[in-house]
C-alpha cells in the first residue's frame, strides 16, 4: 500500500479507518499500522498534517480497534469452545493458560502489544475472550493506543527531519524502529525462559 498517495486520496481519515480496521481484526492484521504512523509524523514534518490532529483521529482509531477486538474474542469463546470439544479440549487448557497470564501479566501485554505488529491485533482479542473486566480493559487501551500513536508519530516526525527522502527508505526505518521496540520485550522473554531452564 502506497499510503502517501492513499493519504492524498482519502486524508487523514482513511489513514485512521485503515489503523482501526488494522487493530480490530485478526484477518487484517498484515495492515501497515507502524508505517502508517511513520508517515503521518513525516506528514507532519513536511507540514502537510497537524499534529495534534493527528494525534487526535489516529488515537481514537487504535482505541476503537482494540474495542471492537475485544468484543469479537468476548462473545466467539463459547463458539470457540464448541468446535474444539468443549471443556477438557486442547483449546480449553490454552484458554485457561491464557486466563491466568492475563490475570498476571495482562494490563503490561496490552501496552507493550501496540508495539509489535499482529501481536496488537491478537492481544485485545485475547483479553476479550479471557473477559478481562471492561472497565481495567478500557483505561488501558485508551492509554496505550494514544501512547502508541504519539511515539509513531513522533519518530516519523523525528527522522522525517533528519533523513533526507525518508519516503524511499520509509520500510527500513520502520523495521528498524520496531525492533527497537521490540527488545526489551524479548529480554524480559529470555531472562524468564533462561531461569525457567536453569531451575528445572
Amino acid at each position: 500500500m502506497d499510503i502517501f498517495n492513499f493519504f492524498n486520496n482519502f486524508g487523514i481519515f482513511g489513514l485512521s479507518f485503515i489503523l482501526m480496521l488494522e487493530t480490530a481484526f485478526l484477518p487484517l492484521f498484515f495492515l501497515p499500522g507502524d508505517t502508517l504512523l511513520f508517515t503521518a509524523g513525516y506528514l507532519v514534518q513536511i507540514g502537510n498534517l497537524s499534529i495534534y490532529y493527528a494525534i487526535m483521529l489516529l488515537g481514537i482509531a487504535a482505541f476503537l480497534g482494540n474495542i471492537l477486538a475485544y468484543t469479537t474474542g468476548y462473545y466467539v469463546d463459547k463458539p470457540l469452545m464448541k468446535l474444539a470439544k468443549g471443556e477438557g479440549s486442547t483449546f480449553s487448557k490454552g484458554l485457561e493458560r491464557t486466563r491466568r497470564f492475563y490475570k498476571k501479566y495482562g494490563l503490561l501485554t496490552l501496552v507493550f502489544a501496540r508495539f509489535i505488529p499482529s501481536v496488537r491485533t491478537i492481544a485485545p482479542f485475547l483479553a476479550g475472550i479471557t473477559k478481562m473486566p471492561i472497565y481495567v480493559f478500557l483505561a488501558v487501551s485508551f492509554f496505550s493506543g494514544f501512547l502508541w500513536v504519539t511515539v509513531g508519530l513522533m519518530l516519523g516526525k523525528f527522522f522525517g527531519k533528519h533523513i533526507p527522502n525518508l519516503e524511499h527508505v520509509m520500510v527500513t526505518v520502520v523495521f528498524v524502529a520496531v525492533t527497537v521496540s521490540a527488545l526489551p520485550i524479548l529480554g524480559t522473554i529470555i531472562r524468564k525462559l533462561w531461569k525457567k531452564n536453569k531451575n528445572a
